[in-house]
């Protein structure tokens, strides 16, 4: 009876180790690989150019549901946005004093709500360029000649100037950054408001 215990046993670990020795290290993408960028979008004063909090940011997918947000009510210098990677454009709601909602998605009626909302639809237009990493982290898509539309719709547009610093967005627009470099790139977009 033992020896067939042991031979369960040994048989159990044999496939255990045939599983493990199967997974190789490259079947698992590192961390440290660039993959697809994100849109990053630095916000500035209008007037006078200095770097500048977003206001209580809501952004949202247009046409999507109004709980379906990316960012929510976020008070940032600085955002990151994901772009669609099967198509030519997407399209973003920028909510200036976003409001906020309750969990079915109505507007909450109190004193924070008081402040005057404002949005303007950017639609990103791009040529997608999908680029081989390797087999674990399979492809990458670079945004290739970015530009936007605005609409302020029926609220005017709060965003004043907007402003790319880049012509393609790649995971190597930021490569390694000086922090003693006034002129080092942040981001790939500037964000002018009042």
């Amino acid at each position: 009876m033992r020896f067939i215990n042991y031979k369960r046993d040994f048989i159990l670990s044999i496939f255990i180790l045939i599983i493990f020795a199967g997974c190789q290290r490259d079947d698992i993408c590192p961390e440290t690989v660039d993959t697809t960028p994100m849109l990053v979008i630095n916000f500035f004063d209008a007037t006078t150019r200095e770097p500048r909090t977003s206001v209580n940011l809501t952004v949202r997918e247009v046409g999507r549901d109004p709980l379906d947000m990316l960012l929510y009510r976020e008070n940032s210098q600085s955002i990151s946005i994901p772009l669609k990677t099967g198509e030519n454009s997407t399209q973003y709601e920028f909510i200036y004093n976003g409001p906020i909602y309750d969990e079915n998605g109505e507007i909450v009626e109190d004193e924070d709500n008081s402040l005057e909302t404002n949005i303007d639809i950017i639609e990103f237009n791009y040529e997608p360029e999908e680029e081989y990493i390797n087999r674990a982290c399979s492809f990458k898509v670079n945004y290739l000649n970015i530009d936007y539309i605005t609409d302020g719709g029926e609220d005017d547009r709060w965003i004043t100037r907007m402003e790319f610093l880049v012509d393609d967005i790649v995971s190597y627009n930021f490569g390694d950054v000086d922090e003693d470099d006034e002129d080092a790139l942040t981001a790939h977009l500037n964000i002018y408001f009042e």
